[in-house]
């Protein structure tokens, strides 16, 4: 078998034999390492930047023109958001380590030294090609369930944010967004139940831009929040498994009703689709002078109820809760 060489933070253990007397007897010395040493120089990270360790430094080329490869470790469990000001501090530490900014540049992190060691997909990178303005990013961490809802609640109220192609480092400062809602006292809220990966929505129905509870709320626009409220948590949070939508008005609950994935995914998933199909159509009638603005207005409303009705019959009468107030 041959023998493995050593790895460069061990050092080598030198035995010097002395050979003593008429009896053939043999004394040894041997040099000692006096400890392990770090493989790569480790730059200082700042207070709030999850840290971690350099484990492999890979630099090739011409001192003013360097290819450079950076493969670290993180030193603690990192979330998905967390992990940009760590790429941000990797990438400027390589760019003004040294006189010359590198040609090229890779920061490659991994959740273990082993993995930074030996290489594999990591967690999250940070690059630049020759020629490139800035560095791109890309983020492998999986987000935890707790932020994975909270971002589809986000969605849900049309108040995420859309990721930014052309900043994939997060380098540029966000912009808070006053909205006219951020300080009125009913607001969409939500309970997580993390053991059972279910939520509970509460939705209240107000008056457009105003404080204040819608004065009368018809069955299919209450319908129509639900369904799109339910597409979108379903849709943005994969681990999610149940819904529980609660719609108020006045303080008082008008409608409840509890989803599952399995009986989303079999049965309401294609709810809003079938209603869109169904306006081209009425469209298309009003274009061809087949009916006028109020006939077509009714046929749309008279097929939403229907596809609403329909769509409810599929759960269980315990999950569905429908105020005889919502005509």
């Amino acid at each position: 078998m041959r023998a493995q060489p050593l790895p460069r933070s061990v050092a080598p253990i030198f035995t010097v034999c002395l050979l003593a007397g008429v009896a053939g007897l043999a004394s040894c010395t041997k040099s000692e390492p006096s400890g392990p040493t770090t493989c790569c120089d480790q730059p200082k990270v700042p207070p709030g930047v999850p840290g971690f360790t350099v484990v492999r430094d890979e630099s090739t080329g011409p001192t003013d023109g360097q290819d450079v490869k950076l493969h670290v470790a993180l030193k603690q469990k990192t979330k998905r958001d967390e992990i940009y000001p760590s790429l941000q501090f990797l990438y400027r530490y390589a760019m003004t380590r040294r006189t010359f900014e590198p040609t090229t540049f890779l920061g490659a992190f991994y959740t273990t030294e082993g993995e930074a060691q030996t290489g594999g997909n990591p967690v999250a990178k940070i690059w630049r090609e020759h020629g490139d303005k800035g560095p791109k990013c890309e983020v492998n961490i999986k987000l935890e369930f707790k932020e994975e809802v909270d971002k589809a609640f986000m969605w849900s109220l049309n108040r995420a944010e859309p990721e930014n192609l052309e900043d994939t480092c997060h380098l540029n400062e966000k912009k808070k967004i006053v909205r006219v809602d951020d300080k009125f006292t009913h607001k969409p809220t939500m309970k997580i139940d993390e053991a059972n990966k279910a939520v509970e929505v509460t939705f209240p129905y107000l008056e457009t831009g105003k404080d204040e509870y819608v004065a009368s709320l018809g069955f299919n626009t209450a319908m129509t929040y639900w369904a799109e409220f339910t597409t979108t948590m379903f849709g943005k949070a994969p681990e999610l498994k149940k819904v529980t939508y609660i719609g108020v008005v006045n303080d008082q609950p008008v409608m409840k009703i509890t989803t599952t994935r399995e009986q989303f995914d079999a049965k309401l998933s294609t709810v809003q689709e079938t209603i869109a199909s169904y306006s081209a159509i009425t469209f298309a009638k009003l274009g061809l002078h087949k009916t006028d603005d109020k006939g077509a207005r009714k046929d749309q409303e008279e097929h939403k109820t229907k596809t609403y009705k329909a769509a409810l019959s599929f759960l269980p009468k315990e999950q569905v809760m429908i105020s005889p107030k919502l005509k």
